[in-house]
């Protein structure tokens, strides 16, 4: 069993690591494309995993 801490990024944390504008960020969460957990009001967070997945996904070309 995997006991290590989630990693969790903000919108634009992902927007830097992928090289992207944070509204193409803020775009694949709102069309479920990328998982995120929401916070109180508009705060949301991805993590680690999701993230993975996601440019997998994107990598396949299996981008929706």
């Amino acid at each position: 069993m995997d006991t290590k801490p989630q990693t969790y990024y903000t919108t634009e944390e992902i927007a830097d690591l992928l090289k992207v504008n944070k509204e193409s960020v803020r775009r694949w969460v709102r069309s479920d494309k990328l998982k995120a957990v929401k916070l109180s009001g508009k705060f949301i967070r991805i993590s680690q995993a999701d993230l993975d997945e996601f440019v997998a996904n994107m990598r396949g070309g299996n981008n929706g």
